[in-house]
């Protein structure tokens, strides 16, 4: 049984494609998800779960559960008897396993001493080279010209009125490039609940220690930045940096999450009357698994709780390089459209690490979340362009040298898939073990981004190294070169920023927001970009086996463009123009 998975370093595909299917690591806590007729108060619910010898963990309350910690070995069948509860489950762990797609090596970057300028934008935006690597757009903020970003600023730099939400890893909110932007700061992981009645020391043993409302990780801090960074004459700025951003911290560093922490941080974002929320977080559930299915229709009565206040969601596809379909589906009682379900053919089984097998990276007929949920904005990455592989690299032939804005090698793709944006990718558009020693992220190839000087990502010499994320500091504030659909959504939601900033009519009005992006979107590129390769076992560019298949793309083949795209890739001057 496959179980829901956070990549949340996961959108750095750089540690792309194993988060989804890395093998179950269970519920430490044994945490159960109840759920109450309509009606039922708040309090009637605590009375409940206290009467059945449970203890609430999380307040799920406005669409109707608790999170609860059964501490009676009876819990179960004494909160059963309880005629006001209509289901009871445990949680599925939300697990953050980290698979390098690259490889060890290439030098820990030093301390960067680029230009400051009081112009316009941030000086490093438009900045030609790093380390002495170009990019086909020619500057390190390549990302926003694609988006058509420079055009949308001609009419506004974002309202401060507006407010983001970023559910994720936490924000460094003492960051230079976010102090100015970075309001209320919160934490859903309940590490106190959860101290009280286990004890540190099983929160120690369970690995659970990131406790605060910081950014342990980075991940939450480079999002917050994309969307956000504020313009201040130093290094680069946001696609929108004039909005407000909002952390909601609900994924904890070296463990991951539960799906009530989740959902806990959404609730309470579109309760405080946010206008969007960026989730770069993915996962997948399988419908027939009881527990699993009541999870995503959780995660449903959450979404539509949100856009019933106007809150428009933007969620990253994943990093697993899998087609999710667009389809009605019967789950739980329930009939839902709009559902983003992977593949029941090859392309459902995810891009498979060399020397694994690719029956473990299985992912056919699950349901994504939250990207796949209905109502949610799922968004594809597209690359900056696709550069030339060695001459000796089997797997570099026929990648259409030079192809602009091609489907991130990465990517998840399909009918559900609604808008692209960009998400960087490496040089050759190829996996790290595909690519060679040129196939980097710095430079322009992946996205630029503000991270935690002394959070996971920077401080994991695999991870920061010049191969991978090249994370480096200036003056102390720490950056990166990260790559993945955790970086396409914020790119899209910046936008969406922009949008509202510059046409007030369309915030708390999801349906018309969405409508207008894919309206604009454009729709000039062709994608050569194909799917993994379930027939090619050949050993990769770094000599490593591939047994089973699905380690390479298909270079015979393209992804159709309303696959990769969706409507198009999400254009800020077409979106904010009259």
């Amino acid at each position: 049984m496959k179980r829901l998975v956070l990549p949340f370093l996961c959108a750095a595909a750089v540690l792309a494609a194993a988060p989804a299917y890395a093998g179950d690591r269970p519920n430490p806590f044994g945490i159960t998800i109840v759920r109450f007729d309509a009606g039922t108060t708040p309090a009637q619910m605590r009375a409940a779960i206290a009467k059945a010898g449970g203890e609430v963990v999380t307040d799920l309350s406005p669409v109707g559960a608790m999170a609860v910690a059964p501490v009676a070995p009876d819990f179960g069948s004494r909160i059963a008897a309880n005629s006001g509860v209509t289901t009871f489950f445990p949680e599925s762990m939300f697990d953050g396993p980290v698979t390098l797609d690259g490889k060890a090596g290439g030098g820990v970057v030093g301390p960067i001493d680029l230009a400051k300028s009081h112009s316009f934008p941030d000086p490093w935006h438009d900045a030609s080279s790093f380390l002495g690597v170009t990019n086909p757009e020619g500057i390190l903020q390549w990302d926003d010209a694609r988006m058509n970003v420079p055009a949308a600023w001609a009419t506004t730099l974002g309202d401060k009125t507006v407010k983001v939400a970023v559910l994720d890893t936490g924000v460094q909110a003492s960051h230079r490039e976010l102090k100015e932007n970075v309001g209320t700061t919160q934490t859903f992981v309940p590490c106190a609940a959860l101290k009280h009645e286990y004890g540190e020391k099983a929160l120690k043993a369970a690995g659970l220690t990131d406790c605060g409302t910081d950014d342990r990780e980075g991940h939450g801090t480079w999002v917050a930045s994309r969307i956000a960074g504020a313009l201040n004459g130093f290094a680069s700025n946001g696609v929108a940096p004039r909005v407000q951003i909002s952390s909601y911290k609900v994924l904890a560093s070296g463990f991951g999450g539960l799906p009530d922490w989740i959902l806990s941080g959404l609730l309470a974002a579109c309760s405080d009357r946010v206008d969007l929320v960026n989730m770069s977080i993915t996962g997948y559930l399988d419908p027939n698994d009881p527990t699993e299915a009541q999870t995503y229709l959780l995660f449903n009565d959450v979404v539509q709780y949100c856009r019933a206040r106007g809150v428009t969601i933007f969620a990253a596809a994943g990093n697993e390089h899998v087609r999710v379909d667009r389809v009605t589906v019967s789950i739980g009682g329930q009939t839902l459209s709009g559902v983003g379900r992977v593949s029941d053919g090859a392309g459902g089984i995810g891009t498979t690490r060399p020397g694994a097998d690719s029956a473990d990276f299985d992912l056919r007929g699950m349901l994504e979340a939250p990207g796949g949920v209905p109502g949610v904005v799922m968004v594809s990455a597209t690359n900056n362009g696709n550069g030339a592989a060695p001459a000796d690299d089997p797997f570099g032939f026929g990648m259409h040298v030079g192809a602009r804005d091609q489907l991130a090698y990465y990517s998840s793709y399909g009918a559900r898939v609604d808008l692209a944006a960009p998400g960087g990718a490496r040089r050759f558009n190829l996996p790290g073990w595909d690519g060679g020693d040129g196939n980097v992220l710095y430079g322009g190839w992946g996205s630029l981004g503000a991270l935690s000087a002394d959070g996971r990502i920077c401080r994991d010499p695999l991870e920061s190294s010049l191969f991978n994320f090249a994370c480096f500091q200036a003056e102390g504030a720490g950056f990166g070169w990260l790559q993945g659909t955790s970086m396409s959504a914020p790119n899209a939601l910046g936008v969406a920023a922009l949008v509202i900033s510059a046409k007030p009519a369309l915030r708390h009005d999801p349906d018309d927001l969405v409508a207008r992006l894919e309206a604009t979107a454009r729709r000039t590129m062709t994608n050569y970009t194909g799917p993994s390769d379930p027939s090619d076992t050949a050993p990769t560019y770094d000599g490593r086996p591939c047994a089973t298949g699905y380690c390479h793309l298909d270079t015979s083949s393209s992804i159709a463009f309303a696959d990769s795209y969706g409507a198009g890739l999400i254009d800020a001057g077409a979106a904010v123009a009259p």
